[in-house]
């Protein structure tokens, strides 16, 4: 008899094992113990939705926020304003459409931030140039420039995100776009 309540008491215990595994799902578990869970299938973890608080940025670092948009826009203006006149060469027009790239990241901070971003008042640099081979020598000015004020900003921020938007901009300006320039200037 022991026997049997013991097979009765086993059998009951994996029965309700296996029920609860197929009604209480690991992503159901891992949801709600806090840890996200496995993939959804389309290459997208299931995480549940956390609210996040951002510290509001200092107000030094919404007016440096705003000064790197403008010179953000100020670059990719004259990159158009030199295309407007030699054509659709290269380097400008990669490097045009990679600084509308570097607005936009600006542009997501300072509304993630609550800072209000400044319109693109269509300035161009204070450099003249008549050849592509000055044009090409603006750019290598322009993104030294560049690079100089992100040197000058990042002292200046803690904030993590602008920090990593900084650097970013000031690496691509310094790796990518100050080469480009060199190059075709000779």
């Amino acid at each position: 008899m022991k026997n049997k309540t013991a097979i009765t008491i086993i059998t009951l215990t994996i029965l309700v094992l296996v029920l609860t595994a197929f009604s209480y799902s690991p992503s159901q578990a891992a949801f709600e113990s806090g840890r996200g869970g496995p993939p959804s299938g389309r290459g997208q973890q299931v995480y549940p939705r956390q609210i996040t608080t951002t510290a509001a940025l200092s107000e030094q670092e919404a007016a440096d926020l705003a000064l790197a948009i403008q010179e953000e826009f100020t670059a990719m203006n004259t990159y158009q304003a030199i295309m407007s006149e030699l054509g659709e060469v290269l380097p400008f027009s990669r490097i045009a459409r990679s600084e509308q790239q570097h607005v936009n990241a600006l542009i997501r901070v300072a509304k993630r931030y609550g800072v209000e971003v400044p319109e693109n008042a269509g300035a161009i640099a204070d450099i003249e140039w008549a050849t592509f081979e000055e044009a090409c020598q603006l750019g290598v000015t322009f993104e030294q420039m560049d690079a100089d004020l992100y040197d000058e900003l990042l002292p200046k921020t803690t904030n993590p995100a602008l920090i990593r938007v900084y650097t970013n901009l000031q690496r691509a300006s310094l790796n990518s776009h100050l080469p480009a320039f060199e190059a075709c200037n000779p």
